[in-house]
């Protein structure tokens, strides 16, 4: 049931406007450790800039980025296009890592598991991370407010705001994903419902707005501090300011030795690191001016924003710079053949200068149980990362719209290792610089996650790149 963003707002206290973020900084620099981003697609970097992107986790990686003193660093999982077990998996080897290299360094570190603002993930994943670093003492803040897409969280409740209604998370198609469903916005009930029952959604302690409101930041942390060992906490607020002030008293905590784990969206790296905000790209100084080759788009996502971008941006295109790919041929016996057929006209429009839109047909195949719609998926997205390795011709640019399918052409497709994430195009639209290493090197490659932006959003950065 909506509610009214104004009543909502009205009934609060006035927010505090002081500059925490500033003094986060400042705060984050003193606690002198490193803040590993451990993320499970590859657009949780959408709201920050000039931070190291990896896609590798080995020892030698992470340790590497402790000797380097490295801040802040993101490693990009993509965990959320995989079975549960398997992110496990991935999840304790690269916590045991982070320990590894901690203990050589003898440098402390922060993590974060980002994952998704409308709440699709394995949950799991956090408590993997506690298990796998030894501290049971430690709280986990719930933090999954999101600003730049509209995601809030008021009175304990996840919403989705379009600027005049907030819509329960619960009631939005994101409840009903084939791989991640859920029944509660309520986030005490949701930590319920994702650890099937192991924790009680009683036992769930929230900091709600009007606290963070109306308590000074020494008394917020006193609470935090307070918290009992292994407590789960959830955090409400409506915007960077109540998020820049309870952040600030985490940081607090933190300098006094309250060990904490995060679970958050995009909206609290920045606010944790206190890095200022910047604003959007200029297009024009991502472009190589001798490059006189067309831009290349792939759409793999099927959430329903994906579909209506898409068809926005079809009319900006020529008839045979259009090129759909059919999920069903893909699926059956005869997609080799056709997967070069498809590389052919890429890089022959590319060649002549034009830009080119790829996108998967639209009719969604499920199958019987979630394993069988992974493999789907996997296979779909395994032919897009064919056409990008196929392709002969240098694109301008690569914008992949979709969290599964811009991970794995970045790392699949283009052999990504470490990029650089350089700022946003549009808000919540990163855009990165592909690394040495890569097929493009310094390629601008945009990752446009699938329920981000408006109607129009596809087709203005396209033609912002133009």
């Amino acid at each position: 049931m909506n509610t009214s963003l104004l009543n909502i707002i009205n009934k609060l206290p006035l927010e505090d406007s002081s500059n925490y973020r500033g003094m986060n900084h400042d705060l984050f620099e003193q606690l002198n450790r490193t803040c590993i981003v451990v993320d499970d697609d590859p657009t949780g970097n959408q709201t920050v800039y000039d931070i190291p992107l990896l896609t590798n986790w080995d020892k030698e990686t992470i340790l590497e980025e402790f000797k380097k003193e490295t801040p802040v660093f993101f490693i990009l999982t993509n965990s959320r296009s995989i079975s549960e077990k398997k992110s496990s998996e991935i999840f304790k080897k690269i916590s045991e890592n982070i320990v590894e290299a901690s203990q050589i360094t003898n440098r402390k570190f922060t993590i974060i598991s980002r994952s998704d603002s409308t709440l699709r993930g394995h949950f799991s994943e956090i408590e993997v991370i506690k298990q796998a670093i030894s501290v049971k003492e430690a709280i986990t803040l719930f933090i999954p407010v999101m600003f730049e897409g509209g995601r809030v969280s008021v009175n304990d409740t996840h919403y989705i705001s379009d600027s005049e209604q907030l819509t329960p998370v619960n009631e939005t198609p994101f409840a009903k994903d084939h791989t991640f469903r859920y029944s509660n916005a309520n986030l005490k009930s949701y930590i319920e419902e994702k650890t099937n029952g192991k924790i009680k959604a009683t036992d769930v302690f929230s900091f709600s707005i009007n606290t963070i409101r109306l308590l000074d930041v020494a008394s917020l942390s006193k609470e935090i501090i307070a918290l009992k060992p292994n407590q789960y906490c959830i955090v409400n607020a409506l915007n960077y300011n109540d998020l820049d002030k309870f952040t600030h008293a985490v940081l607090l905590a933190e300098k006094l030795g309250k060990t904490m784990l995060f679970r958050t969206s995009s909206s609290f790296v920045p606010s944790y690191i206190g890095q200022k905000p910047k604003g959007l790209l200029n297009p024009n100084d991502l472009q190589n001016k001798t490059n006189k080759s067309g831009g290349l788009t792939i759409v793999g996502s099927y959430v329903k924003k994906s579909s209506i971008q898409l068809n926005s941006a079809l009319n900006h295109f020529e008839k045979e710079s259009i090129i759909e790919v059919d999920v069903e041929i893909i699926l059956s016996e005869q997609s080799y053949a056709y997967i070069k057929s498809l590389i052919s006209k890429i890089d022959e429009q590319l060649t002549q200068g034009k830009d080119v839109l790829v996108y998967t047909s639209r009719k969604l195949i499920s199958g019987k149980d979630t394993t069988s719609n992974i493999n789907i998926a996997s296979k779909i997205s395994n032919t897009l990362v064919a056409l990008v390795k196929g392709i002969q011709v240098r694109p301008k640019y690569v914008l992949a719209k979709g969290g599964i399918t811009s991970h794995d052409l970045a790392t699949k497709g283009l052999g990504m290792k470490r990029s650089k994430v350089l700022g946003q195009i549009e808000s919540g639209i990163p855009v990165w610089s592909m690394g040495k290493e890569t097929k493009f090197p310094e390629l601008p490659y945009i990752v446009f996650p699938g329920n981000v932006g408006n109607e129009d959003s596809l087709l203005t950065i396209i033609q912002k790149l133009n």
